[in-house]
C-alpha cells in the first residue's frame, strides 16, 4: 500500500501479488482515498510487536497481529507540497488485526485485514 500511495497509483506489481481477496479491495479502497486528494505521506513509520500464528493444513493460513507508530508520519499534499505535522496522539497508534493464505506458488497474500487507530495494545 505504501508503494501504491508512494507512486500515485495502484497499478503496482506487489499491491495484487501480496495482497487479494477482501484485503486487496480494502486496499484500493485506502489508497485512491490519498490519491483522490492528490496525498501521499512522508517521515517513518514503525511497524513492531508483530505476533504470528500458523493454523490450517500444512500451515497455509497466518493469523498476523501487530502495531504501527504514526507519530513520525505526516501526510503531504502533492499539488501544494504542505505537509500536515499534526501533533502525536493516540490515534497515532494503529492494531492490525490480518490473515495470511499461501498460495499454489508459495507466496503469503493478505486476504483480509482489519485496523484499529487509537487501540491501547499499540500505545507506549
Amino acid at each position: 500500500m505504501d508503494e501504491a500511495i508512494l507512486t500515485g497509483t495502484t497499478s503496482t506489481k506487489a499491491l495484487g501479488f501480496y495482497n487479494t481477496g477482501k484485503a486487496l479491495n480494502a486496499a484500493i479502497t485506502f489508497i485512491n482515498g490519498y490519491l483522490k486528494k492528490k496525498d501521499t505521506w512522508i517521515g517513518v513509520t514503525r511497524f513492531f510487536d508483530r505476533k504470528v500464528v500458523l493454523s490450517g493444513a500444512g500451515a497455509d493460513k497466518a493469523y498476523v497481529t501487530y502495531c504501527s507508530d504514526e507519530s513520525k508520519s505526516f501526510i503531504k499534499n502533492r499539488t501544494t507540497g504542505k505537509v500536515d505535522r499534526t501533533p502525536t496522539t493516540s490515534e497515532s497508534y494503529v492494531l492490525f488485526h490480518t490473515v495470511l493464505d499461501k498460495n499454489t506458488e508459495g507466496v503469503w497474500q493478505t486476504s483480509d485485514i482489519v485496523s484499529n487507530r487509537g487501540d491501547k495494545a499499540c500505545q507506549p
